[in-house]
């Protein structure tokens, strides 16, 4: 398994305050202020912690963030210190487990690229769905599924069984793949983003995140809709095989 955590902890080093300030207006964008404000906030795959300091800096009333990794906990309590960021709560705990729950229902439950790599999607999303409160919002993004996911797949182990030596150059073969593939998508700077880590080490992310699941719009709609779910706002995916962004609203 790719050790997201550590990857997370290499990034947050470059984090600014802007970088910050880009993260809250992303959450705000797609979940909305009035899910977030004065409500329970519950981050599945923490990663650096910097959403959930997003979360409570928007004036979330509580915040509690989750993590299968150790280096994604530690990195995410030096990142609420280092922002001086109070009340959150970070914990190591799987979202396979059924320690979560044991945990209170939330109002806004967020997994934002995370459930994908747990290596048992369908059973992270049900065990995230269980987190809701009634009338609460399930906030997801998955990898879409696309004629190249299995190749990606490949790509993906192989990295993480070469020998150290063959790691770099992985990435410096791939940062100009991903870098050009992505303009010609987009026709925008790849260097701009509204959220997650910079360019580098999103192409590090990328090409080492495995676990690697992916699926497509309807089957992920299909599935929540199954928990009492439905779904109220989707973006689709910037790139194919890019994540598609779902909330979804328990009634």
């Amino acid at each position: 398994m790719f050790n997201f955590g550590k990857n997370w902890t290499n990034y947050s080093k470059t984090v600014e305050y802007k970088d910050l300030e880009v993260m809250k207006k992303s959450l705000t964008d797609l979940v909305g202020l009035e899910n977030i404000k004065d409500k329970t906030f519950l981050d599945i795959g923490c990663g650096s912690g910097l959403f959930s300091i997003a979360a409570k800096e928007l004036g979330a009333k509580k915040v509690v963030g989750i993590d299968v990794l150790s280096d994604s906990i530690k990195s995410s309590e030096e990142n609420k210190k280092r922002f001086d960021v109070q009340d959150i709560n970070f914990k190591k705990i799987s979202i396979l487990d059924n320690k979560v729950k044991t945990l209170e229902k939330f109002d806004t439950v967020y997994a934002w690229g995370s459930l994908h790599h747990t290596g048992n999607m369908r059973q992270a999303i049900e065990n995230a769905a269980y987190c809701v409160k009634n009338n609460g919002l399930l906030v997801l993004a998955i990898y879409n599924k696309h004629w190249t996911s299995p190749i990606w797949k490949k790509i993906k182990y192989f990295y993480n069984i070469s020998p150290k030596l063959i790691k770099p150059v992985m990435i410096f073969v791939f940062y100009y793949i991903i870098l050009t593939t992505k303009f010609l998508a987009t026709k925008k700077n790849p260097f701009q983003k509204r959220r997650g880590m910079n360019f580098y080490y999103d192409v590090i992310d990328w090409i080492g995140g495995y676990p690697y699941e992916y699926t497509s719009r309807d089957e992920v709609v299909d599935f929540v809709n199954k928990f009492g779910f439905k779904l109220i706002k989707f973006n689709k995916a910037s790139v194919a095989t890019g994540c598609n962004e779902f909330v979804f609203k328990k009634v």
